[in-house]
């Protein structure tokens, strides 16, 4: 009986195996289209000076959803007031691309990477992202601001919901 049941063990793990290997899935008919990879499509960081300046950083993903990171004195860019911390929403793909195409038309992706002087302190930081182009603008860079009130438009109209851990 012992035998049988050894022989019977042997030849289900090899029918198992054999069988296991021979399934083939076909996915030719499976639409990939629907798969995109996320990517930050837009975003713009404004970081704090030694005065008043607005901090915040806002990221849109390529499916329109987007994060907030709320610092001070942002009323005056948002048009409302978001206490500091963390907040999501959706966003409409076809405002987003608005953006995108404006940014495309003014040459966005044939600036340096970065404008700067070490030796400057006190100026505040904007960071743009488009479309996996970033821009560190602080000093003697492009005049960027109709980009960036675009880009901030777009955060005033959002419907910024409050992640558990923002402050209220």
């Amino acid at each position: 009986m012992k035998i049988y049941i050894t022989y019977f063990s042997i030849f289900a793990f090899i029918f198992a195996t054999l069988t296991g290997c021979s399934i083939k899935k076909d996915i030719s008919d499976t639409n990939t289209s629907t798969y995109v990879s996320l990517e930050i499509a837009l975003g713009l960081q404004r970081t704090m000076c030694y005065g008043s300046c607005p901090s915040f950083a806002f990221e849109v993903l390529n499916d329109g959803r987007a994060s907030l990171t709320v610092g001070r004195f942002t009323e005056e860019v948002m048009g409302r007031h978001l206490d500091e911390g963390k907040y999501k929403s959706t966003l409409p793909l076809i405002d987003i691309e608005k953006i995108l195409t404006f940014a495309e038309a003014n040459g966005y992706h044939k600036l340096n990477d970065r404008y700067d002087d070490k030796r400057v302190m006190d100026l505040p930081v904007a960071i743009s992202t488009i479309n996996g182009k970033t821009v560190f603008n602080r000093y003697n860079g492009p005049d960027l601001g109709e980009l960036y009130s675009k880009i901030e438009g777009l955060m005033s109209k959002a419907n910024w919901i409050a992640e558990p851990d923002t402050k209220k």
